[in-house]
């Protein structure tokens, strides 16, 4: 298969990307954001020609289809609101304000009047307006065209419309119509959002390919149902190839849902704070079978440990034994860990505990959990690591690679699991011991409302979780959830200490 001729393939430093110039008479569409290139990825998978040459052929008719979509769908108000920015600023520039020349209702008629001749005489003396009239006396004494078969050029129609501005009140100016893609910006100043901030970015490259997906548009009511729907249909869609395909039903009906609720949510705030005549109905999800969430059984967990322990086989890495060792007694997920530093694991106290900080997934993921399960071992292989960062040079990995790699040990054991279900393991093994949901919520990150309890009770315990009498009650809760792993250590590391 011949990979030379198609259009937009480029390769950079390995990796092939589709990439192709925005076209002109759309390059003003916010979707662009002032870009001259549209680029995307094709992913570090690809490896065959036929996997470069089918991502491609993805990548293409999406970008086709965009561009088509935003050709289409309102670019005379698009146009328009361009138009009216440069006007404002040429208004600016001269040292004019929107609606200067406009009547207020506060004053006398001789007083706009005062304030109207004022302007004009200002205007006149500016520069202003000197190219929309020199064009128009040269068109009605130079050419002699007729009205209406000649194009206005760019220059004439920002002045006029900054005429049209000067005599408009500011009020009515500021009844704009919304797009679609002004809601994110209105969204996050709003909320207060950091866009730094790990879930920020997120939550907005999802809201990205959402307004990707169909192309920008006007804030009505008939153009938002019409895009939740289409995202849906398409997701659903998604969902019926992978299936074709011999994968898994992904994506599941609840992460549609929670695409949808997102989505929602960022129009609903616009629609309330600009008082839009706008109610969205959310579009019917077809319902999946609920995920069965894979629980390792502790000769599972076991044998996992002693896989990444052996240090004769060919996958070995210290950072797998240590992130095993740790995600195997504690609730913690390996994104947590790849970018956890050395200061973040106290070891050399009475309660050893492994504090969770930082760039997490959700607040109520800022936790202290004590560590009980080879302790020494864990602080060895941090003290042999040089990097600042508990797991090396690994860090440098994406979280998918580093996923992947600790999946592929795991699932030696277990074939169904991956390297998340020693999370789903530890709240399975709390509540088949009894643990206080309390105790649960706040060693394992999770919300009250995940566990069925009352968050203002779960956010009001956990002021009292980092006491020092709390820790000792936390080592002894840690020690019991983990006691299939501590019956297999030396009589001595099963003592628990029984307090005054």
């Amino acid at each position: 298969m011949k990979l030379k001729g198609l259009k937009g393939l480029t390769k950079v430093n390995g990796y092939y990307f589709y990439q192709r110039s925005v076209p002109k008479d759309i390059k003003d569409h916010p979707f662009f954001g002032g870009k001259k290139k549209y680029q995307k990825p094709l992913g570090a998978k690809i490896q065959t020609e036929e996997d470069i040459h089918n991502t491609w052929q993805e990548q293409h008719k999406a970008f086709e289809s965009l561009i088509l979509n935003l050709r289409k769908a309102n670019l005379p108000l698009l146009n328009a609101r361009k138009l009216r920015e440069q006007a404002t600023n040429l208004l600016k520039a001269h040292g004019f304000e929107v609606g200067q020349r406009s009547p207020s209702p506060y004053l006398t008629d001789d007083q706009n009047q005062m304030i109207e001749t004022g302007t004009d005489m200002e205007v006149d003396h500016s520069s202003l307006l000197d190219a929309a009239k020199k064009f128009y006396w040269e068109k009605e004494h130079v050419t002699h065209e007729i009205e209406g078969t000649y194009d206005i050029p760019h220059h004439v129609q920002v002045a006029e419309e900054s005429w049209n501005l000067l005599n408009t009140p500011k009020d009515e100016v500021k009844k704009q119509t919304f797009l679609l893609s002004d809601c994110w910006n209105i969204y996050a100043e709003k909320k207060g959002l950091d866009e730094n901030d790990r879930s920020v970015k997120k939550t907005r490259s999802r809201w990205n390919q959402f307004v990707e997906f169909k192309g920008d548009c006007v804030l009505d009511s008939e153009q938002i149902h019409e895009r939740l729907d289409s995202w849906v249909e398409h997701r659903e869609q998604v969902r019926k190839d992978s299936m074709k395909s011999g994968n898994k039903a992904t994506p599941s009906s609840s992460t549609i849902h929670k695409e949808i609720d997102m989505v929602c949510a960022i129009i609903n705030l616009v629609v309330k704070l600009h008082r839009l005549n706008i109610l969205i109905v959310k579009p019917p999800i077809q319902q999946t079978e609920p995920k069965i969430r894979e629980v390792l059984s502790p000769p599972e967990v076991l044998e996992i440990i002693s896989l990444a322990q052996d240090t004769s086989t060919s996958f070995y890495k210290p950072w797998k034994e240590l992130t095993i060792l740790l995600l195997a007694q504690t609730s913690c997920i390996a994104s947590e860990l790849i970018r956890m530093k050395k200061d973040s694991v106290i070891l050399d106290q009475e309660v050893p505990v492994i504090k969770m900080e930082g760039d997490l997934k959700t607040k109520h993921r800022l936790r202290t959990i004590p560590l009980v399960y080879k302790v020494e071992r864990i602080k060895e292989l941090i003290e042999a690591e040089q990097s600042e960062l508990i797991l090396g040079e690994v860090a440098q990995t994406t979280e998918s690679n580093l996923s992947k790699q600790l999946n592929q040990l795991v699932q030696q054991v277990n074939p169904e699991a991956t390297s998340y279900s020693f999370r789903h393991t530890f709240k399975t093994n709390a509540t088949l011991k009894d643990i206080n949901p309390l105790h649960v919520a706040y060693l394992g990150g999770w919300s009250g409302s995940s566990l069925g309890l009352n968050e203002i009770m779960v956010n009001y315990g956990k002021a009292g979780m980092k006491t020092p009498e709390m820790l000792f009650k936390l080592q002894s809760v840690m020690k019991s959830i983990n006691s299939h792993l501590l019956e297999t250590e030396p009589t001595k590391n099963n003592v628990v200490e029984l307090r005054a």
